[in-house]
């Protein structure tokens, strides 16, 4: 029986068709096993990362004390009023509001937390799961007298949830541009050699939210796919938990305005503005103020002292952040060498003028110096260093021109600055005087530049004493 012509033709249409279709499945299935791979990673990366937090010894209360009792009043009184709660009173330091300690004031007849109420709204949702458990910073059966350890038992988990989330989602950012190896190092890098470990996740800072919030920023405007409506609601919660990060979000909105369509910048605008209008109608409700009551602008007196103040942000050995995490200098070097070839240079020059701002603002600001260990003032600029780490070791790990040798003198450096890094945050985390070492105010701002007993070293000190 012989075969037509035709249909040898179709055989081979369906064979080809037959082999088309199995790579189509291979390569699906390749993928889908990447991801789920790259999931299962970024799961042992976040579980990683959150024991390692949690179990270093070093948590206290302190701008965020109270910001949690305020939750249990919306939960339960349906009001940030906290009145009806039995807080500590004293006389001392600490007891600056009539009576109550910094954190909390009678503002017209009510007693309300001082600080922006981004933080303790986007709180909120965990601190009515602890309370439906049964677990209460002032529970009834006490009389709402307020519990102290336990406010700093649901402060430590949920600052270790926000910044295990923050390390995940710098993993995640990094995968999009760098291999598995190089992901995964500049996720530790951020965790351990930054004021991430000793600072973020000691206590529930405002700024533990905000460094979150710009890290989600960045991996949307990395993955390539904006959503300018998320974008804006994501930089107006930054704001909202820390009004010092309004210019970056201001030279964010102008990289939108330049790079996409203007009808991404109305969605984007929409988005901010939906999130911004109701939390400062609240706050202004209550307090008076759009933002925040513990920031008058009278701190801010730019240009006195902005150079030493400059100086002591870079350089300080108790404030300094090139002191605490040397590594920051890799990235700016990698960038700085392949500016040519850089990927996404546009991204690049937001990183480096974020930074310049937050620089600018915090050299303006009279108690430069704030903070229970190390720049903890500079957290908010971690996030765009981990933006430039991934484009520079893109940049790097692409060069094919550089030799054996230098490309190791390059890592060797890097490694030795992660190390340094790693060793001056440690304290923060693991020595328990390190932020009590020395009296730190604006009458004793002279140890802020003692070499001879720097506050990395508290561990060294305590073993002489």
């Amino acid at each position: 029986m012989r075969h037509s012509v035709g249909d040898e033709h179709r055989a081979s249409n369906r064979a080809r068709a037959a082999r088309a279709v199995f790579r189509a499945s291979s390569r699906g299935v390749r993928i889908y096993l990447s991801f789920s791979l790259n999931c299962l990673l970024g799961i042992a990366l976040f579980m990683s990362v959150a024991c390692a937090f949690y179990i270093s010894p070093v948590h206290y209360l302190m701008d965020g004390q109270f910001s949690l009792l305020m939750d249990e009043a919306l939960i339960h009184e349906w009001t940030p009023n906290m009145i009806r709660y039995q807080v500590p009173r004293g006389h001392g330091d600490i007891f600056v509001n009539d009576g109550y300690p910094w954190q909390i004031r009678i503002i017209r007849g009510r007693l309300l937390y001082v600080y922006p109420w981004g933080s303790p709204l986007l709180s909120l949702p965990a601190v009515a799961v602890f309370n439906a458990d049964g677990f209460k910073i002032a529970p009834h059966r006490s009389r709402y007298k307020y519990s102290w350890s336990n406010e700093l038992r649901m402060q430590i988990l949920i600052t270790t949830a926000i910044c295990a989330l923050t390390i995940w989602v710098a993993y995640i950012a990094s995968d999009y541009f760098l291999p598995f190896g190089w992901s995964l190092t500049v996720a530790l890098a951020a965790a351990l050699g930054t004021p991430i470990w000793s600072s973020a996740s000691r206590s529930l800072w405002p700024q533990a939210w905000s460094v979150l919030l710009m890290m989600i920023a960045i991996l949307i405007l990395l993955s390539g796919s904006i959503r300018p409506f998320i974008l804006g609601t994501v930089l107006a919660w930054s704001c909202l938990t820390r009004p010092t990060l309004i210019p970056q979000v201001a030279a964010i909105t102008l990289y939108m305005l330049v790079t996409y369509d203007h009808r991404f910048l109305w969605r984007y605008i929409a988005g901010g503005l939906c999130s911004a209008i109701p939390v400062c109608a609240l706050m202004f409700l209550f307090t008076g103020g759009l933002f925040s009551v513990a920031y008058p602008l009278v701190l801010f007196d730019f240009p006195h002292e902005f150079w030493l103040r400059l100086y002591g942000l870079l350089l300080s050995p108790s404030r300094g952040l090139l002191v605490f995490s040397p590594v920051f200098l890799i990235p700016v070097y990698l960038v700085i060498r392949y500016w040519k070839v850089l990927p996404e240079r546009c991204l690049a020059v937001l990183a480096l003028a974020a930074i310049g701002m937050h620089f600018l603002v915090l050299s303006s600001y009279s108690c430069w110096w704030a903070g229970a260990y190390g720049p903890r003032l500079m957290l908010e600029v971690v996030p765009w260093f981990v933006l430039l780490a991934i484009l520079g070791i893109r940049a790097f790990v692409e060069d094919r021109s550089l030799s054996f040798m230098p490309r190791l003198l390059i890592t060797s450096v890097a490694a030795f600055t992660l190390a340094i890094s790693i060793a001056t945050n440690a304290p923060g985390a693991l020595v328990r005087n390190a932020g009590g070492w020395r009296s730190v105010d604006q009458d004793h701002l002279d140890v802020l530049w003692d070499w001879h007993d720097p506050q990395f070293l508290c561990w060294i000190r305590r073993s002489e004493k």
